[in-house]
């Protein structure tokens, strides 16, 4: 399936795994719910659209039926890399609404827990495995292979630090990078450290780490093998997911995904967050600002009955600073698109809910086009309208 990849649908989806016979049958429980048991037409919904239910500003553009149990991606100088129980799949994307998939790789993982935050500079990408942690060359597109292998560091992320000489991963794991055919693991980020929960770390500025943990913490890993924490944070939330830091930490607020487990989402479940990072210097410690969830209810009103999880990995649109939009995966909700205003708050501001689908990522691929990555349904690709 080289070249073009673009396949509309209909109202019934695509729902080709092992999960999909019983959120198809969810979906048109919800479907029939919502519509008083009433067969209507299509112009009678409140809010549908080709791949699923939407807000009046957003709209469905195509969808791409493989890359099915994806958990995450990534979006890199016009490559799009995402991994799946299966492999890694490499994407051409200069043209936004036809990628073009250039290489696959191989590489069995976890079903529906495979390595979510996969990351790269472009030359070499982490990917941890039943094996431990692989380093694959990936300077050919369309010829990814594996140049490095680490036993026994099957950590659930890998994340690429001082452009990828280093790699931290989120259990705590450092591993030396500067021979990618020979990774070495040379210490422990977590040690001193008082943390309660591992999920991920994302290099927010060159030499800097802030951690997805309980308490977060900002590390200063200049000196890689010797990491120091210069900050820390605590939330009301079980599990930080992931972050970001926008514009190299020069943001007065980042921000924060959260994942809990379903059945619904609301108070006390996953969440968008926003942090102060005003004064942080001083007083070497970050505060919570304003958090939102998604309410359960049903598809034509932007919402789902019900949630195997809520709250996965969100993207900050291009020229984001200080405030602007940002597009977040929320499972059975779908992807949301959350405004932030110049003090923190957050408000929704469209939404798109799949037909039978469990959305693990959303990635701005330009100011108009993200990619919802779906475990059931592979990457839906949608035009936000301000």
């Amino acid at each position: 399936m080289d070249g073009l990849l673009r396949a509309q649908e209909g109202p019934g989806g695509f729902v080709p795994n092992h999960c999909g016979m019983k959120k198809l049958l969810v979906a048109s429980v919800t479907v029939l719910l919502a519509l008083g048991g009433n067969i209507v037409s299509a112009s009678e919904l409140d809010a549908p659209t080709t791949g699923g239910f939407a807000s009046d500003n957003v709209e469905h553009v195509s969808h791409i039926p493989i890359n099915l149990d994806s958990a995450g991606a990534k979006l890199l100088d016009g490559y799009f890399y995402i991994t799946t129980s299966n492999g890694l799949t490499i994407y051409d994307v200069s043209d936004p609404e036809a990628p073009q998939r250039l290489g696959f790789l191989p590489m069995l993982q976890q079903p529906y827990f495979a390595e979510e935050d996969v990351d790269t500079n472009g030359s070499i990408l982490l990917i941890s495995t039943f094996d431990g942690l692989n380093v694959v060359d990936v300077e050919d597109k369309s010829n990814p292979v594996v140049v490095g292998n680490l036993a026994g560091a099957d950590e659930h992320t890998f994340t690429c630090v001082l452009d990828c000489t280093w790699a931290y991963g989120s259990q705590g794991a450092i591993v030396d990078l500067r021979d990618p055919a020979s990774p070495e693991l040379v210490g422990d980020w977590t040690e001193g450290l008082n943390v309660q929960s591992r999920h991920d770390v994302t290099e927010v500025k060159r030499g800097f780490v802030l951690t997805s943990t309980q308490p977060t913490y900002l590390l200063d890993v200049r000196d890689a093998a010797k990491p120091k924490a210069i900050a820390s944070g605590v939330s009301d939330s079980a599990l930080m997911h992931n972050n970001v830091w926008p514009n190299q930490m020069r943001d007065k607020y980042f921000l924060f995904g959260t994942e809990s487990s379903g059945p619904s989402c609301g108070n006390g479940t996953g969440s968008f967050q926003t942090w102060s990072a005003k004064n942080w210097r001083n007083t070497k410690t970050f505060k919570l600002v304003d958090e939102w969830r998604p309410a359960s209810g049903v598809p034509t009103d932007g919402n789902a009955p019900a949630n195997l999880f809520c709250g996965h990995w969100f993207d900050v649109r291009p020229g984001y600073r200080n405030g602007g939009i940002v597009a977040q995966g929320f499972y059975e909700s779908g992807t949301r698109f959350l405004e932030v205003s110049s003090k923190g708050k957050i408000e929704e501001i469209g939404w798109f809910v799949p037909y039978a689908g469990s959305t693990s990522a959303a990635y701005w691929v330009t100011k108009d086009i993200v990619y919802a990555v779906d475990y059931n349904r592979g990457i839906d690709i949608l035009r936000f309208t301000d």
